[in-house]
């Protein structure tokens, strides 16, 4: 009689993420099976339907950030989430947070932790997805509109009327910028390549710059506001067209900008390094002019999951127009959704 041998038991108790092992190239990031985590009483486990490649998360898998995040590895990047709350802590139901929610977050994890099927993350980080946009939509927009939000709203100061620019205003953190400006009164000026010129008029930039023509710190025009929201300006290149009390914000901590700005706490012209933090206030705000018709994403790519190398190396040649998005879970042809 035919032996049959007995079949290894598959852990239904893991979920599918991907997980940096130690820094290197996109090789290193390893499509495998994990344990979820864990929620504390202030906390939500969302099911995670799509998040994104920032910068940052290249940065990180490099060993660029070591100084700032050492001995995490290993570990799961990703600091978007769009989905669905699966589990709600006692703490985080008391704000008014449900199962079946449909959320976006900007993850308090060193870090991030969404490249996975479920994250947890802190309630207060939380922003109700917007009733227009897809789950694809809301994962562009925690980090990268955040980025944009305390740039403009919170370190330039910016009111009705102002005169902003934009470098980079066809990025991830540029397209949202320049919606946010306009949506708040801002005249705006937009800098980015020719091919890009009509998407950014379609956001709302009333004028734009063509940086393969024009040195656009050389130009004869003052602005309340400079936000190089790709750090490929210095303040010194900027003081000429800054306003006299004019804010120049860039993305990057290099040694020269920070030192710039604190020199620049004792002149009239200042200069910030936008340091993005999960803020729940700020994602709540986006959310609300989203669905005023304000707010869009702009997508360049969608890779599934086990595609995140792809998505990294499309985002490290830094010419992706709007957001790299990871699809974790799909709609299949019956309408109901499954993990990629």
């Amino acid at each position: 009689m035919a032996t049959v041998e007995a079949q290894p038991e598959v852990d239904t108790n893991l979920m599918q993420a991907v997980v940096l092992p130690r820094y290197g190239s996109a090789d290193n990031l390893q499509f495998t099976s994990i344990r979820p985590p864990k929620i504390t009483a202030d906390q939500v486990l969302i099911k995670v339907h799509a998040t994104s490649v920032n910068p940052i998360d290249w940065k990180l898998r490099q060993g660029m950030l070591k100084w700032v995040m050492p001995d995490k590895l290993p570990g799961v990047l990703g600091f978007d989430a769009a989905g669905e709350i699966e589990e709600v802590g006692y703490a985080a139901r008391q704000q008014g947070w449900h199962e079946r929610d449909a959320v976006m977050a900007f993850s308090g994890n060193t870090l991030g932790g969404c490249y996975a099927q479920y994250v947890a993350v802190d309630a207060k980080l939380l922003a109700r997805k917007p009733e227009n946009f897809s789950y694809e939509e809301a994962a562009g927009v925690p980090l990268a509109g955040t980025t944009a939000w305390k740039s403009l709203v919170k370190l330039g100061q910016l009111h009705a009327g102002d005169d902003v620019l934009i470098n980079g205003a066809s990025g991830g953190v540029g397209t949202y910028a320049v919606q946010i400006a306009k949506a708040l009164g801002a005249k705006v000026t937009a800098v980015c390549s020719a091919s890009n010129h009509e998407l950014v008029r379609s956001l709302g930039a009333d004028e734009v710059i063509d940086y393969h023509q024009v040195d656009f710190t050389r130009i004869d025009r003052s602005f309340d506001i400079v936000f190089d929201a790709v750090s490929k300006s210095s303040f010194l290149e900027c003081r000429r067209i800054l306003k006299p009390v004019g804010h120049y914000i860039a993305t990057l901590p290099s040694v020269e900008a920070v030192g710039f700005s604190v020199f620049s706490k004792l002149q009239r012209q200042s200069c910030h390094v936008v340091l993005a933090r999960p803020d729940g206030d700020i994602l709540r705000s986006l959310s609300s002019l989203a669905n005023e018709g304000k707010l869009r994403t702009v997508i360049d790519s969608v890779y599934p999951l086990n595609e995140v190398a792809d998505a990294h190396r499309k985002s490290e040649q830094e010419h992706v127009v709007g957001k790299v998005i990871v699809q974790v879970i799909s709609e299949n042809t019956s309408g109901e959704t499954s993990p990629d």
